[in-house]
């Protein structure tokens, strides 16, 4: 067992590198426990997250003499045993259940075990007894919000003095691993689904899919993004909520198979908001039926100020959907809301041009939702990094350097140089990320701040040479700011990867009550003629000309082999006429054409 220090020492914020543990003034530094240290290596040098477990688990075993060492996991919800990684189990844990025994091991710091099969052992002591073992020790991560134990058993002979402690050390390791890994598993979860948001926008913007076909999308993208069996989109009738759309399950028998969230969907849609229910046996307005088991998430679909139904996530076993969860649904479901009133409005307004005009600002509005969305998503994730990921990996930049100094010495130091070193440039990157994702210039200072400073970013990192000539004399709307950023973004990161230029200009004007963009490369070019598709590795030659369209303007390329490219566009420019826009042989609003030019 450890001493009372050990103990203290254990209670460090888990920041601080395991073993590691800072001297009273005057004293001479404490020695670090060498297996922490080696399972903090391990954990730095990174890899996929399977083979970082089987690596510590392989280490521990090897330093601390055990037998067996595995990392289980105890699902709080079920109880259900699983072992995430193993040394010289010889017994599967399959129909397993964890006991108030195995869950208190997760959530104690250290505990000493005897493997028994008696009742209110537990589970873990029943599966080391399985394979042999007398005596055992464990740290649980459930201190730390991860419901996993960490157990070291031996056949015969006692623990050396100061396992307990190691093994604490390295639990705390890998819950600083797992959380990491689970931060970018959040931010790549959000992406995805944003991503999700914004390509059904888009389909529902094309204007090709019916509305039965953007419901089963709709369907679909929660399925892929949401731990759930079951996805229906219930359409409000004369006789109550009908299925219109669905997936895992038989469409015949939908509606038989979720009549028990009949109630649920009905209170959702009184409230107007979204409803979740961790476990619907505990609701009181579910019946008995067989089928009633698990969580559901539902929201409601909001036509103007009438309820057209719900999208209704269902899974049959007990899961948490979190806040970003409901978020995520609930812009399908104002998709499909939007959606669903434009086909309406669009159905009435096939009389007159006043009311088919009135579609197109519904289509417009439509737009400006998803961008909002999709700017408001990339705000919360660069946030996210910058006040997770940058600071865990910051400390962990300074942890190290102190690491480095203690061992000094030794012939760990390059290693350690090199780590820091790494760490240290994936800080670098996710800063950068960061101001990719939302430029803080482009709302406190406007678009020509915004854009200075990402060409001079782009500058010094692709040694490109540039001059950016402001004629704005009043400063665009926000909507109109974000697409006129987001498309040059897109051309300049286009001359970086494939022009092979040395100098980029930009020029900012007003034409026709829009912005004028043009960009000018001194590159190799290509032959903007040849063919109406895009050239190869140039597809976003047709997202700028997507997103300038989208926004009431045009988007022109100009382009030889060997004499550089042009990229013109207008943003925002509501009284453009057909006679007015410039001729683009290519057809495809990427090819070479005659834009309105800047004034000198």
């Amino acid at each position: 067992m450890s001493s009372g220090r050990d103990a203290k020492d254990a209670r460090d914020p888990i920041g601080a590198v395991p073993g590691l543990r800072p001297a009273s003034r005057g004293s001479p530094p404490t020695i670090p426990d060498p297996v922490v240290a080696e399972a903090a290596l391990l954990a730095l040098a990174g890899g996929c997250l399977e083979e970082l477990h089987d690596q510590i688990i392989e280490m521990v075993a090897a330093r601390t003499g055990a037998d067996v060492v595995a990392l289980v996991a105890v699902r709080p919800a079920d109880r259900e045993i699983s072992v995430l990684a193993h040394h010289g189990l010889r017994h599967s844990p399959d129909g397993l259940m964890g006991t108030g025994a195995d869950l208190k091991l997760v959530a104690a710091e250290q505990a000493a075990l005897t493997p028994s099969m008696t009742k209110g052992s537990g589970a873990i002591a029943a599966l080391l007894h399985l394979n042999g073992q007398r005596t055992a020790v464990a740290a649980g991560l459930g201190r730390q919000g991860i419901t996993e134990v960490l157990v070291a058993a031996r056949e015969r002979g006692n623990f050396p003095p100061g396992a307990a402690a190691t093994l604490v050390g390295v639990a705390r390791v890998l819950t600083s691993v797992e959380r990491s890994q689970r931060v970018a598993e959040l931010a790549d979860r959000r992406l995805r689904q944003q991503t999700a948001v914004a390509a059904l926008g888009r389909g529902a913007l094309g204007g090709g899919e019916e509305l039965g076909e953007l419901a089963r999308a709709a369907c679909d993208a929660a399925a892929a993004n949401l731990e759930a069996d079951i996805v229906a989109v219930l359409e409000r009738g004369p006789d109550g909520l009908v299925p219109s759309a669905g997936v895992g399950c038989p469409p015949e028998s939908l509606a038989r198979e979720l009549a028990f969230a009949a109630p649920l969907s009905a209170r959702a849609m009184r409230r107007g908001e979204a409803l979740v229910v961790p476990d619907v046996r505990d609701d009181p307005e579910v019946g008995s039926s067989s089928l009633a088991t698990g969580s559901v998430l539902i929201v409601p679909i909001r036509t103007g100020t009438r309820m057209a139904g719900v999208l209704l996530v269902v899974s049959r076993r007990p899961v948490s959907y979190s806040d970003d969860d409901v978020t995520f649904v609930r812009g399908l479901s104002n998709v499909l809301a939007l959606a669903s009133e434009r086909a309406r409005v669009q159905a009435q307004l096939r009389l007159s041009v006043d009311e088919l005009r009135k579609s197109a600002e519904d289509r417009s509005r439509l737009l400006a939702h998803i961008v909002q969305a999709q700017e408001e998503e990339r705000q919360r994730i660069a946030d996210d990094i910058h006040d997770d990921s940058v600071q865990v990996m910051t400390a962990v930049a300074l942890r190290l350097a102190t690491l480095r100094r203690r061992l000094a010495t030794g012939d760990l130091d390059p290693l350690l140089l090199s780590l820091e070193h790494d760490v240290r440039q994936s800080i670098n990157r996710l800063r950068r990320l960061m101001f990719v994702l939302r430029p803080p210039a482009l709302e406190a200072h406007g678009i020509a701040a915004a854009l200075q400073a990402f060409l001079a970013q782009v500058a010094e990192d692709a040694a490109l040479e540039y001059s950016l000539d402001d004629r704005l004399q009043i400063e665009p709307e926000p909507e109109a700011r974000t697409v006129v950023y987001r498309i040059a973004q897109e051309a300049v990161s286009n001359v970086c990867k494939h022009a092979r230029a040395s100098r980029v200009d930009v020029g900012l004007s007003e034409y026709d009550g829009g912005v004028l963009v043009e960009i000018k490369d001194d590159g190799a070019g290509f032959d903007a003629t040849a063919s109406r598709q895009a050239p190869p590795g140039h597809l976003g030659l047709l997202v700028m000309r997507e997103r300038a369209e989208q926004s009431g303007g045009w988007c022109t390329v100009e382009s030889e082999p060997g004499l550089g490219t042009t990229v013109r566009y207008c943003v925002g420019s509501r009284r453009l006429s057909a006679e007015d826009r410039p001729a683009d042989p290519t057809g495809d609003g990427c090819g070479a054409a005659v834009a309105p030019s800047v004034a000198s």
